[in-house]
């Protein structure tokens, strides 16, 4: 991998250092100038709605082979609280001691849907977190012969913490329950095979380190599911031709996952065609890699400068570390001041590099959170 050919693709970067992906990425060139074409075509009256659809399409394969999957396997969805819904609408009323598990520190889009079909009979089983995570061990112990679905994060938003996907899946398939995951921070950052994995819906958007854009996003089915899924937000895009089902009456589904499309957003889908082909050409086995590598020289940055964080096995490590601070404000504001783009979740400062970053930067990062 050339950096100097990754600078190329990021020159807003070059007074900054940005440790924020876990938020939102920075965006590419080329995804930038899709946005900027896209924008003179709409003002000029020549945009070309027909080039944006077929840039979903293109889109949409491209994110299946990051995952492991077949383009037929998935529906773009504007987030992943809509990927929830649609399953959660798909659950049945319960039937006497059916119930949800999901942990109770899940972000809001992967808890809110699931805490919602109490209004329908389900037990929702919100396990708790053991000193900041929820262990494959304690969701085990929530599920029995009525789970219905487990729900859980690839990697979570604020500790950082990996799940042990293939885990989780025996649980699910032992109690005969659905297997949803949320991979907003862990779908271009860390490996993920939902094959391997026996996932059966995995939900993302494309705005972090997939280098998308706010309203794209991804919602994998596995096969033989799709046709126990009816779509709850039925467009002409569910269509088994969408370019010939436009009007009524008659009404043909498709087979495929994308009968659970929502309609799609032109300008992000231009955008995601060219950033994940970014990632199509550098490889993401070599991304991965790159941000594995990153992840730990932040970590031995971090140690070297004696400043503490949680620290995991490797199989639960992904690109997000969180510290723990006793002023969060003042170092934030010491950041600012040294161009460095961090947040602060639950009192810890979070740092999500990504391939972008160099090695440099890392080791200012951590001094200046140490006070230097």
């Amino acid at each position: 991998m050339n950096l100097s050919d990754i600078s190329g693709l990021f020159p807003g970067l070059k007074d900054t250092i940005y440790l924020n992906t876990a938020t939102t990425c920075v965006g590419c060139t080329p995804a930038r100038e899709a946005y900027e074409r896209a924008v003179e075509r709409w003002s000029t009256g020549r945009f070309d709605w027909m080039e944006a659809e077929q840039a979903g399409e293109e889109a949409r394969r491209m994110f299946a082979e990051i995952i492991g999957a077949n383009a037929a396997d998935i529906a773009i969805v504007p987030a992943v609280s809509t990927a929830a819904g649609i399953v959660a609408a798909n659950l049945p009323p319960a039937k006497r001691g059916e119930n949800i598990v999901v942990a109770e520190n899940e972000f809001a889009s992967n808890y809110y849907p699931w805490l919602l079909l109490r209004e329908r009979g389900y037990d929702v089983r919100t396990v708790a977190a053991e000193e900041d995570i929820v262990p494959a061990e304690a969701l085990a112990r929530a599920a029995d012969g009525g789970t219905r679905l487990i729900a859980v994060s690839a990697v979570h938003p604020v500790t950082g913490f990996r799940a042990d996907l293939s885990s989780i899946s025996r649980i699910a398939a032992g109690s005969g329950a659905w297997f949803f995951v949320d991979a907003c921070q862990a779908a271009g950052a860390v490996p993920l095979d939902v094959v391997r994995d026996g996932v059966d819906f995995l939900a993302t958007a494309s705005h972090k380190f997939l280098l998308g854009s706010r309203g794209m996003g991804y919602l994998y089915v596995r096969p033989g599911l799709v046709d126990r899924l009816q779509p709850v937000l039925a467009g002409w895009k569910a269509a088994r031709e969408p370019f010939e089902s436009f009007l009524g009456p008659a009404m043909e589904l498709s087979s495929t996952a994308s009968k659970l499309d929502a309609s799609l957003a032109w300008f992000p889908a231009l955008a995601d065609r060219a950033a994940l082909a970014v990632i199509h050409g550098l490889g993401i086995g070599a991304i991965l890699e790159r941000n594995a590598q990153l992840a730990r020289h932040l970590q031995s940055a971090l140690e070297a400068e004696g400043v503490s964080y949680r620290f995991f096995p490797e199989k639960h490590r992904s690109t997000i570390i969180s510290v723990p601070v006793s002023d969060a404000d003042a170092v934030m504001a010491r950041l600012r001041r040294a161009n460095v783009v961090v947040s602060v979740r639950a009192g810890r400062i979070r740092l999500a590099p990504h391939f972008y970053n160099r090695e440099e930067e890392l080791l200012r990062a951590a001094e200046l959170i140490a006070g230097r």
